[in-house]
């Protein structure tokens, strides 16, 4: 019985103490549960907007009139609402509504020229009217900005039910200035007037927004690890090791290191892209001796990869000793770099310039997607020689004409249908011909478009030059802005077939090409500054650089954009069109192709974008001694036929007529058959002649 009682003990001991672990276990659960749903609640606010999908949404969010804000997710009330009771027609009254952007911004962000999209849900309704939209001033306050946009309102009650108001790709007012910088604020004032009394409503959760398109951001603290270090207090380091930092306005960077025995020094600093706006001055950084003097002008290899800049500066035969290496940067920009050095001794390779190819380059036909078996050599018209002809046999006619005939069926049936024939098919189609294969007054050729190019590029590279004129300009295909109109002339020799029927035309000029020698031909033009030491100014190089990657991305449109739909029947090309704004591909600070001809549709645009540009861009400068260019350029993807665009650019000149060696030779054959059909009169007149003087018929 004890026994038993005692198992019975046990068996509650346990039986409790096992629903205590699990009741434990129920709300350690719960609790684990509730945080987790409290973590995916609370949202990420490491910035307010920035380049992450969805980073440029901003959503209405009030708890009240008195609490609104921009957010970047849907919080807060479901709307909100507001009476009025006093207004009237003579005596309306304003409801303001303030919607600042929260949490602060945290990140350094490009603010897009467009909002994207804006739409407010805001409803009126009184007794008299029924359900209405008023009048409604939007106020957008980008940093310094402002930007004010006025809704006419509508007091339909239909239309008022159903419609919010709503824009897309409205511009904004941003002066040039397109960067907000950590702090700075974006604001929304909602600004309208009511002259009845009744309620407005505001709904929210997604019913009220703002998406603006951030293409660029940046957390300004997460890349400057370099800090601290100034040229006062510069930081121990390696020289061979990798330094990654950014360079804040006008701050200096600045390292100490051991130099030991060597014949070159090499110090390579990439510089990450970034808007132009922001980007740091790439000039010379100061090196200084073991004795503090600065070291002496190096020679300077540049070279930038899809948009990246990497400065490779080479010493010679520098003491040994400890050297300060210092970085110094301007107002209002921003850019993260890495850099690493190097000591060598003279070779061959990569620590030495005769390691390069520094050829002049040509164009390698980048653009050329048509197949060159097959092609078809192309001929200007031989007109002059059917002119020729035509007037040596209308020259003989006149002459065979000159006695008189009697046989009006014979002179209009026969000899003047063939002089027409010959007249049109020999003389005024060719001469038809002739005129449209001449360059018009307007026309370029792709000398002077290049030419034009290089001076639009030259004025658009100065560090002075603001971002969006740059952006705008160098953006621009071929230079051509927005309703400007190009016009060129261009020879070709031959035309290639594409997979589906038509043709590419082959331009040899593309090939005879001397980007080099173009380029620094027009550096000696423009540039007013002499060169220290054999190093250009920063202005030059920058130039240099930009000009050769611009080129090259026209070169390979324009080639791209010679499709036809029919082999032409002259070797003369005429690219006439309007363009028109577009889609833009490629850098951030430096984009292309950013305008197009009229008559190809945006869609077909960028999908020949996409297709076209290149998946690596590399050009390098050599600026020392000999200044010189090497490109490297890669297209990985096999371009589809189908997205080349048979623009009605190319304009190819035609005969006035269809096959005018036809008309020629039915010309030539009616008038034979007239002459011989006239000679037969003539010598059977003749013949009865005769006959009558040998009888003495008139004796």
């Amino acid at each position: 019985m004890q026994a038993m009682q005692k198992g019975i003990a046990r068996c509650s001991h346990e039986c409790v103490t096992v629903i205590s672990a699990s009741f434990k276990q129920v709300v350690m659960r719960s609790k684990i549960s509730v945080l987790l749903l409290l973590i995916l609640c609370i949202p990420n606010v490491t910035a307010a907007i920035d380049s992450d999908d969805g980073g440029g949404e901003l959503w209405f969010s009030c708890d009240d009139i008195d609490n609104c804000s921009l957010t970047e997710f849907h919080t807060g009330e479901e709307s909100i609402t507001g009476t009025v009771n006093s207004a009237s027609p003579f005596s309306p009254e304003t409801v303001f509504i303030e919607l600042p952007m929260a949490p602060k911004q945290t990140e350094i962000a490009l603010i897009p020229e467009e909002i994207d999209e804006l739409q407010i849900d805001l409803r009126y309704q009184d007794d008299l009217v029924g359900l209405s939209r008023p009048d409604l001033e939007v106020t957008i306050i980008i940093a310094q900005s402002t930007t004010v946009i006025e809704f006419e309102g509508d007091s339909n009650p239909t239309d008022g039910m159903q419609g919010v108001y709503k824009l897309n790709d409205e511009p904004l007012n941003l002066g040039g200035d397109r960067l907000l910088w950590p702090d700075e604020e974006i604001r929304i004032l909602l600004q309208f007037e009511v002259e009845r009394p009744g309620n407005w409503q505001l709904n929210l959760r997604g019913a009220s927004y703002m998406f603006l398109d951030i293409i660029w951001s940046e957390d300004i603290e997460l890349k400057d690890v370099d800090e601290p270090s100034s040229n006062a207090a510069p930081r121990q380091t390696e020289l061979e090791t990798v330094h990654y930092g950014a360079l804040i306005e006008d701050d200096w960077d600045c390292w100490t290191f051991e130099v030991d025995n060597h014949e070159i020094l090499r110090i390579t600093i990439e510089w990450e892209e970034v808007p132009s706006e922001i980007e740091q001055n790439h000039d010379l950084p100061d090196l200084i001796l073991p004795d503090n003097r600065l070291a002496p002008t190096p020679e300077l290899e540049s070279e930038v990869v899809n948009g990246a800049t990497k400065n490779t500066w080479k010493w010679r035969a520098l003491p040994v000793g400890e050297y300060d290496f210092c970085i110094g940067g301007k107002l209002n920009a921003f850019q993260p770099y890495k850099w690493a050095g190097l000591l060598a001794f003279e070779s061959l390779g990569p620590t030495s310039p005769d390691g390069f190819d520094y050829s002049s380059w040509e164009w390698q036909g980048y653009g050329m997607k048509a197949d060159e078996y097959g092609a078809k050599d192309l001929d200007s018209t031989s007109g002059v020689m059917i002119i020729v002809l035509t007037f040596a046999i209308l020259l003989g006619l006149i002459i065979e004409l000159r006695t008189e005939t009697t046989s009006k069926a014979v002179r209009f049936g026969v000899f003047v249908p063939g002089v027409m024939l010959l007249l049109i098919g020999g003389i005024v189609s060719p001469l038809w011909a002739i005129s449209g294969e001449m360059p018009s007054s307007d026309e370029l050729s792709l000398e002077e478009l290049i030419d034009n190019r290089l001076d639009q590029i030259w004025h658009a590279s100065h560090e002075n030059t603001p971002a969006s004129s740059r952006a705008l300009h160098v953006g621009s295909t071929f230079g051509i802005l927005d309703g400007e109109t190009l016009s060129l002339r261009l020879i070709a020799d031959s035309a290639w077939p594409l997979d589906d029927g038509r043709w590419q035309l082959h331009i040899p000029e593309f090939y005879e090409l001397d980007f080099e020698s173009l380029i620094f031909a027009k550096v000696a033009e423009k540039s007013e500054t002499n060169p220290v030491d054999d190093l250009l100014d920063l202005h030059s190089r920058s130039f240099i650089l930009l000009a050769a990657r611009t080129l090259m991305l026209d070169i390979l449109m324009l080639e791209a954009l010679l499709v036809v739909d029919e082999l032409p029947t002259s070797n003369i090309i005429h690219f006439e069109t309007e363009m028109v704004e577009s889609s833009k591909k490629g850098l951030i600070q430096d984009p292309a192709w950013g305008t197009r001809p009229i008559d190809i549709p945006d869609a077909k645009w960028r999908l020949l974008q996409d297709n076209l540009y290149p998946n690596l861009i590399s050009i390098v400068m050599l600026d020392g001694i000999k200044d010189d260019l090497e490109f490297r350029i890669i297209i990985e993807d096999e371009m589809n036929h189908n997205f080349m665009y048979s623009t009605e650019s190319v304009k190819i000149p035609n005969s006035l007529v269809d096959y005018q060696y036809l008309w020629v030779c039915a010309g030539i054959g009616l008038v034979i058959l007239g002459i011989t059909i006239e000679n037969k009169r003539r010598n059977k007149a003749k013949q009865i002649l005769q006959k009558f003087a040998s009888e003495n018929k008139w004796n």
